[in-house]
Formats: C-alpha cells, structure tokens, sequence
C-alpha cells in the first residue's frame, strides 16, 4: 500500500504538505498545479486516507470531466470544482473513480457498475447517453443539459457580468473590450464563452458602450491570452480596460502588456475570471470575478448522494459569484 512519504518523494515537497493536501486543508497555500500533481500521484498509487480504509458498505461513484488532465492544469476552474467533490467524499463512505476526457473520448468501462456519475463541464448527446446508460443517476456542473431529468450546479453567471461591468463604468471606462474563452473543443461543438458574451453584449447595449470590434475570442491558456494580447497591441487595438474569459489568459494578457511597456492598471486595466489561486500574487495583483468551484463540486456531491437516496425530483442549484477587488484596475482618465 502506497504511503505519503513515497507520494511526497514523487510529488517533491514535504510530508506534510501532502497529508495536508490529501486532507483538504483550506488554510494551505499551495498552488493549484502543486495540488493536482499530488492527487494524481496518490490516485495513480491508489493511494487510501485512514478514513476511506475504515469505510463500510461504501457507494461508488464516478467524477467524470471535459477536460483532460493537462486541461485541467493549464485550466484550473474544472479541476477546482473536482477538489471540491473529493473534499466533500472525505466526509462520506463513498469510493471515488475519476474519469478525465481522452483524446476527446472516454473509456466507459472505468465506470461500469457506479451508482452515480457528477458530469463537469459540457457533454454531447452521445455522452449523456453513455452516462445514462451505466445509471440514471447523474449531477451534471456547470452545464445543464435536461432540468426534468438531472440535477444541475451552476454559478450566476449574470451578476459576475452586471458587477464587472457595473464597476468598469463606474470607474469611468467607456471604451471596454471583451476577451472571450473560446470552444475548448471543436468535436464537442461546445463554445463556452458564447453565453456569457451574449450577457456582455446585452449590458454594454444598455450602458451605450457596445463595440463590435472590441470583441476577440481567445483560447483558455496562459499562452493562448499571452499571443492574442501581442496581436491586440500590435494592431493597435487597445481600449481603456478589458475584461477577460478566465484568470489564466488574463495572466498572460498581462505578461503580454508588460513586455510591451504598457503599464497596468495606469494605461490599460484588466479583470479576470475565476480567482485562481494565482490571481492574487500578479504584479499588479489581478481584479476578477471569484466563482466558488469548490463550493460547487461540495455542493454537487451532497445532491447526487440525496438522489441515491431516493429523492426523485431534480433540483438546480446557482452558486453566487463576487468580484474581488484588487489593483488592476484604476479611474480611466482622458
């Protein structure tokens, strides 16, 4: 049996930052990527907490993600609602089985047999079929594909939109772009950015600041808001303050900027999405909307074990957002 001294050995830290991480204690300050190195290395050594090893009569249940494994580190905001499904396990007899997207497929027979499936992210009819077909009892997060049939946890995404754009105003931006995330996957005909453009579109409409070409779709990566930032700056396209998909590319955004010698927040200001761990230790410190993924993976696992249990009508579930307040962005002045 796989010990946390072999796990810290392979993962390069501490013992005890691996018990702490394999206990999910908030009051650590590790990176996302440290984490989910440290979780693979225990999965991949099925590796068992005291607590899992003491569990009786335990259900099975199966994590299933869009995202790849190396999505998950380049984008953290699946991989963080993921944490908060594992944290909340530790409170429950439940065996755990992780299933991430592979070359745009899945092998099924990992989950064969589990009772209840917590879908993160988007999914094709196909695969819902999939999922249906080894049980019908499915949460799905940040998605919501049928709310007679399944369970859904999602964020309020319209207030993130009406407080950035409300504070972006309010500091007395008028010309605002947009950076959208773009289709993580083409196979998926998914473009996770649409909805919440459209919500962008409609309050820019209604403040009278709406411009189409302040409009650019981006990726989801560090490099990816990094390369089209470059291309910004280079046709020299920049507004007072962008507002950008996720917290990854916003850092990159930034890296961008600061080559160019373009100063933020005094020439340019910037908020984020997400509040990955990251965004508070930029230079400037990053401005973003929090969205509590973990809150939503805890939230997640509670409805599906309510739903093993009997419980026959789906409910939905909306997790608040709040953006949080930090340097990059500052008064625009004439």
């Amino acid at each position: 049996m796989a010990t946390i001294k072999e796990i810290a050995k392979l993962a390069e830290c501490s013992i005890g930052t691996v018990s702490r991480v394999l206990n999910f204690d908030d009051s650590l300050r590790v990176t996302d990527e440290k984490k989910q190195m440290i979780l693979k290395i225990a999965e991949d050594l099925q590796y068992k907490t005291v607590q899992q090893r003491n569990k009786k009569d335990i259900l099975k249940v199966a994590v299933v993600s869009m995202y790849t494994k190396v999505e998950e580190i380049e984008d953290p905001f699946y991989l963080s609602i993921r944490l908060g499904v594992e944290k909340r396990v530790q409170t429950e007899k439940i065996d755990l089985i992780i299933l991430n997207d592979v070359d745009g497929s899945y092998d099924y027979s990992k989950i064969s047999g589990v009772e209840g499936i917590i879908a993160i992210g988007h999914f094709t009819k196909t695969e819902i079929k999939a999922f249906s077909d080894i049980t019908n009892k499915i949460v799905f997060v940040n998605s919501e594909p049928d709310n007679k049939k399944y369970d859904s946890v999602l964020f309020d995404g319209e207030n993130a939109v009406e407080e950035v754009m409300n504070y972006l105003y309010l500091n007395d931006h008028r010309n605002i772009g947009y950076i959208g995330v773009k289709s993580i996957r083409e196979s998926k005909m998914v473009d996770l950015a649409e909805k919440r453009y459209d919500l962008v579109k409609e309050k820019m409409q209604r403040l009278g600041i709406y411009n189409e070409n302040n409009i650019f779709r981006g990726g989801k990566t560090f490099s990816d808001g990094y390369k089209l930032m470059k291309e910004i700056i280079n046709e020299d396209k920049l507004p007072s303050a962008f507002f950008i998909g996720n917290d990854s590319m916003c850092i990159g955004a930034l890296k961008a900027l600061f080559e160019a010698g373009i100063k933020v927040p005094k020439h340019i200001s910037l908020i984020g999405y997400n509040d990955i761990s990251s965004a508070e230790f930029t230079s400037p410190s990053l401005t973003t909307v929090k969205v509590y993924t973990e809150l939503m993976g805890e939230k997640a696992l509670e409805l599906l074990i309510d739903t093993l249990r009997g419980r026959e009508i789906p409910f939905r579930i909306i997790t608040p957002t709040r953006l949080i307040v930090r340097d990059s962005v500052t008064k625009h002045v004439e």
